[in-house]
């Protein structure tokens, strides 16, 4: 996954932090090397033929029946529109209008607070191809039936011809069919969607027969790359569409690009197992198929093409599911909606109770390579600061309370390791001395024991590993809060002050500017166990500086968090320095010369 990279950069740079005088100075970390060019576009997405038990007439495509005219059908609840064509009964558009718990409204990142862009999940790439990829396309392994199934114009039923829409409000829901009969071929197709006004997910009940016989098989179409459409280039902290899969009871991610990569099967991954769900979804959105039982047979394929991004070409690709479903009339449900937890957990339960077995939407967040820590943090954090939004009226606000409160939480820690590292610092000059001694003397000098074992009494008293104590135990709330900002949608185009977008990057940089800033001052002014001048300013520079580039463009509320706690830590740290200048001024203790402890203990009085 992308997040271990954030993850492993904040644990190497505590470790560089907190053991600078123990280790050789690191350089940071270059960045990774440019992927190698991808092969050349597909002309099209053709599942793998497979062997049908069923009969098999002439070519399909190339019958000719009466086709019923051809209509856009466009479907309007508070929360969705989706826009339908009678040829191939497909999805071509889907914008989320809002978000169903704060009943705020949705817009994609490409547009701005005076301009907004609808949130469009459809790829506009795979709408312009030809034959078009598109959401709820039928593949079942038989090309000439596949393109018939594709091309041919259905007959709608379930809403008015003259106006062509359906609206829904309330607990309202409704019923939109899509027929095609063909009795030439003996092709016989029902797919049937039903909408409710107050959820995200539809009920999908497809019935696909030939000569009277069902058509096994069968796969429906999740895709390509459903996501907001309007993210003008992806990079670590803004996820990419990628494959999103539940199979024999654990989630599945692959991204796009190791899936158009794939030695031996460039472009195509199978997974094999029972399939309880699988969909396509970046960061915050998604669309999954729930069969109504679980099957077997997904697959998922990719198309590369060029995006332009400001003149420059950015590699992207057409990730499109294939997931097994039931073609027997059978209840399959596709939910279309955000990556919030709530909304999941909520769904989960009515898509659970629809197919009879479990079913675990929350899956399809991402909690990252420390899930089991950050999982469990990462709630009650999100509760805090939402129960801080609504005392507030804002999120920036609420996230700037969570940290103040934080790190008092943490300051009794913070002022033990302080003392430690300064304790530590004072005994420095006399472990380097120690050190000298000891690479003077041979393995057989007995007076190496004894320095040996003064030197670890120093280490003990004034161990410099305590002071990385409190950011230890900071560090999972870091993660969790970058977690709690891609869970819930609330984060989303939360604006603070000059900031459109919390889940997003500060649009002018001045967010990282001011965290490395303000690293660098409490760097300088936090006790490190080292003396010398010039390797503190060292790290008190590198660090901050390794930092920045981690951070670039991270979700504004997490930086927004990590400054805040800068400034905390600065008054914190400028007031422990202040009541603990006393102790600057006491000379280092000094152990006694071990030969004198010895005279000490010959001269104990004897028993009499």
């Amino acid at each position: 996954m992308q997040q271990k990279r954030l993850a492993l950069a904040l644990l190497i740079s505590t470790a560089i932090l907190f053991l600078w005088s123990f280790l050789v100075p690191v350089k940071p970390p270059e960045p990774s090397p440019t992927p190698s060019p991808a092969a050349s576009p597909q002309s099209s997405v053709t599942p793998i033929p497979r062997t049908s038990p069923t009969p098999t007439p002439t070519d399909v495509s190339q019958q000719t029946s009466p086709e019923a005219p051809k209509r856009t059908i466009v479907v309007r609840t508070p929360l969705y529109e989706a826009k339908f064509d009678s040829q191939g009964a497909e999805v071509v558009s889907w914008i989320i209008k809002k978000n169903k718990d704060s009943d705020t409204p949705i817009h994609s990142v490409g547009g701005t607070k005076q301009a907004p862009k609808p949130l469009e999940l459809v790829s506009p790439a795979g709408l312009a191809r030809q034959p078009r990829e598109v959401p709820l396309q039928i593949a079942t392994g038989d090309t000439s039936l596949d393109t018939a199934l594709s091309a041919k114009t259905y007959e709608v039923q379930g809403v008015d011809a003259n106006t062509n829409e359906i609206e829904l409000n309330g607990d309202e829901s409704k019923s939109l069919t899509f027929v095609l009969k063909d009795s030439a071929t003996g092709l016989d197709v029902t797919k049937t969607i039903n909408f409710g006004a107050s959820s995200y997910h539809v009920d999908l009940q497809l019935t696909l027969k030939r000569n009277e016989q069902v058509v096994p098989g069968a796969r429906i179409k999740i895709g390509p790359s459903i996501g907001d459409q309007g993210v003008a280039s992806y990079s670590f902290y803004s996820v990419a569409p990628e494959a999103i899969a539940f199979v024999n009871g654990e989630p599945k991610r692959h991204a796009a690009q190791s899936i158009n990569e794939n030695e031996g099967s460039p472009d195509l991954l199978g997974l094999p197992g029972k399939v309880d769900w699988a969909g396509v979804g970046d960061t915050y959105f998604a669309m999954v198929a729930v069969p109504a039982q679980q099957t077997e047979g997904l697959e998922y394929r990719t198309i590369q093409y060029d995006h332009d991004v400001g003149g420059k070409k950015e590699r992207r690709f057409l990730l499109t599911g294939l997931v097994p479903i039931l073609t027997d009339g059978s209840r399959n449900l596709i939910y279309s909606g955000p990556k919030d937890h709530y909304i999941l957990t909520e769904t989960s339960k009515a898509v659970s109770s629809a197919v009879g077995r479990q079913v675990n939407l929350d899956t399809l967040i991402d909690y990252g390579w420390f899930a089991w820590l950050s999982r469990p943090l990462a709630l009650p954090i999100l509760n805090a600061i939402k129960w801080l939004k609504r005392l507030t009226g804002n999120y920036g606000i609420a996230i700037i309370l969570f940290t103040i409160a934080i790190y008092s939480l943490f300051f009794p820690l913070k002022w033990r390791s302080s003392k430690a590292m300064k304790k530590a610092q004072k005994l420095a000059p006399r472990m380097k001395e120690l050190q000298e001694k000891i690479k003077g003397l041979k393995q057989n000098d007995p007076r190496l024991k004894e320095l040996q074992v003064e030197q670890l009494r120093l280490m003990k008293e004034g161990n410099p590993l305590g002071g990385c104590l409190p950011l230890l135990i900071q560090m999972p709330f870091l993660f969790a809060l970058y977690r709690a900002i891609t869970i819930s949608l609330d984060f989303r185009q939360a604006t603070f002050l000059w900031l459109p977008d919390l889940s997003a990057g500060d649009p002018y940089h001045i967010l990282e500017i001011l965290m490395a800033g303000t690293m660098i001052v409490l760097q300088l002014i936090t006790p490190a166990p080292s003396a010398d001048p010039l390797q503190r300013k060292m790290m008190a520079i590198g660090m901050p500086v390794f930092m920045l580039y981690v951070l670039w463009s991270a979700p504004a509320g997490l930086l927004l968090y990590w400054l805040v706690g800068n400034i905390v830590g600065f008054s914190q740290q400028f007031l422990i320095n202040r009541l603990t200048k006393t102790d600057e001024t006491e000379p280092p203790e000094a152990a006694p010369p071990a030969s004198t402890t010895k005279k000490q203990k010959r001269a104990k009085p004897q028993p009499t």
